[in-house]
């Protein structure tokens, strides 16, 4: 299989917190997990450290880091209570002209605060990220929400595809801030992933929809599937790489 390289650009790389591949972030409590669940020569009790499909969701594809410690905090406009947001103290943003790091702010029409949860404030930020992401000809890239953590995620980003191989800038990520305590402040952590990203090949699908006797397809395919110990590892499973 021919390696595919996506590239990640910044004017700042040496300041920055790299991309990584998410494999290097995969979370404790699936480290901490047993194959099985009792003695280990139980074959019959499976747990999801033994699933495939999570596996990968653990190993493909990349996380954006975020580079610095953003703070947010409440205050008050016209009597309204808002949320602000701040860089760290000991940032010297002049020492970086034209980063593109930090928050904006949606304008409230831009996005349909329906969408937002009881748990998050009605507004939308924005993650200005400082990463130009380039992909091969052909090939774009989803970005979503990171998931399967066990940690509580301040923000929520929105999920979307870019055709990374001809968009030439950096590729910004809204979100939602979730609510906080009146007298506290929150900070979104330096090193926390902010987007998790997947390329793929483009192509053209069209769906269909057929009957299928599933008597018959048992028997004809998941009865001899079924007799193989870890049979989607064996017979469905292909290994990935992502560097």
């Amino acid at each position: 299989m021919l390696e595919k390289i996506i590239t990640f650009e910044s004017q700042y790389k040496d300041f920055l917190l790299k991309p990584v591949p998410i494999k290097k972030l995969v979370p404790d409590w699936y480290k901490k997990l047993s194959n099985y669940t009792d003695d280990k020569l139980n074959y019959q009790n499976p747990t999801a450290k033994k699933c495939m499909p999570l596996l990968d969701s653990f190993t493909s594809g990349y996380a954006i880091l975020n580079p610095i410690d953003i703070v947010f905090f409440k205050g008050f406009e016209n009597g309204e209570e808002v949320v602000h947001w701040r860089y760290p103290h000991n940032f010297d943003l002049d020492k970086y002209p034209n980063i593109n790091i930090g928050i904006e702010v949606h304008k409230p029409n831009q996005i349909n605060l329906g969408f937002i949860k009881e748990d998050e404030y009605p507004v939308a930020f924005k993650i200005l990220n400082p990463w130009i992401v380039r992909t091969p000809k052909n090939y774009s890239c989803l970005f979503v929400n990171p998931f399967n953590s066990s940690k509580e995620r301040k923000i929520r980003t929105l999920d979307a595809i870019v055709e990374t191989d001809s968009h030439c800038t950096q590729v910004n990520f809204p979100f939602f801030l979730k609510k906080f305590d009146e007298n506290k402040s929150v900070v979104l952590e330096k090193g926390e992933p902010l987007i998790l990203i997947f390329p793929y090949l483009r192509d053209n699908w069209k769906m269909k929809i057929k009957d299928v006797d599933l008597d018959i397809k048992l028997k004809k395919e998941f009865s001899l599937f079924s007799l193989i110990k870890d049979n989607y590892k064996k017979i469905s499973w292909r290994r990935k790489s992502y560097d």
